[in-house]
């Protein structure tokens, strides 16, 4: 399939109207998809501005955007008209400090945070890692203090604390953002699982 001509010059137009275009599902401050969500919080780190396209409000863009870049997926990033890539992309190059340097911004701080892991709650993370080859606990803190862990392999520029024989695993933001938490391993009416508290907050589960 080919790119309607008239399409391609509106997505000429809009690359060239603005320094920095991320092309996504939902808006800056709504992001409608997970991907379009971490592209956005990566950013929103980085870039006081940057100019948004939500595809979900325009099928032609949604689809011709992927016939423009020959990228199949979305949210796809511009710079001065230019592909830089996709989620995955942006996330990588986030935590290598290639990002913060082709915008030209500073680097981000890379020391591995100090925090608490309980007793508990680090043998409950070995219990349920005993069979997890090649991969390792990541934990990701939003800009809001969200949090989410994940087992997954290990990425070539994570920053990496060893907290009570646990090895915790962070990207730049989430490691700055878990200084001096508390990761507890907590048992509610609702179920067990890891709690994650701030310094002076309430936890998280």
């Amino acid at each position: 399939m080919s790119l309607d001509l008239a399409l391609k010059t509106r997505i000429d137009e809009l690359l060239k109207s603005h320094h920095v275009v991320l092309f996504m599902k939902g808006t800056r401050t709504q992001p409608m998809c997970g991907f379009s969500a971490s592209t956005t919080g990566i950013l929103n780190e980085i870039l006081p501005e940057y100019h948004t396209v939500n595809v979900l409000e325009d099928q032609d863009i949604r689809e011709g955007i992927k016939l423009y870049s020959d990228w199949p997926t979305i949210p796809q990033l511009y710079i001065d008209a230019e592909l830089v890539g996709g989620a995955d992309i942006i996330r990588q190059m986030y935590a290598s400090g290639e990002l913060h340097r082709l915008f030209g911004v500073p680097e981000p701080d890379r020391t591995p945070p100090v925090f608490t892991v309980t007793d508990l709650a680090a043998e409950a993370i070995r219990g349920g890692m005993s069979d997890a080859d090649d991969t390792v606990l990541h934990l990701e803190i939003s800009a809001d203090l969200s949090a989410s862990f994940q087992i997954a392999p290990a990425g070539a520029n994570d920053i990496i604390s060893t907290i009570n024989g646990i090895e915790v695993h962070f990207d730049p933001g989430s490691a700055q953002r878990a200084q001096s938490i508390t990761i507890d391993w907590v048992e509610t009416v609702q179920g067990s699982g890891l709690s994650l508290s701030f310094p002076g907050s309430q936890s998280t589960h």
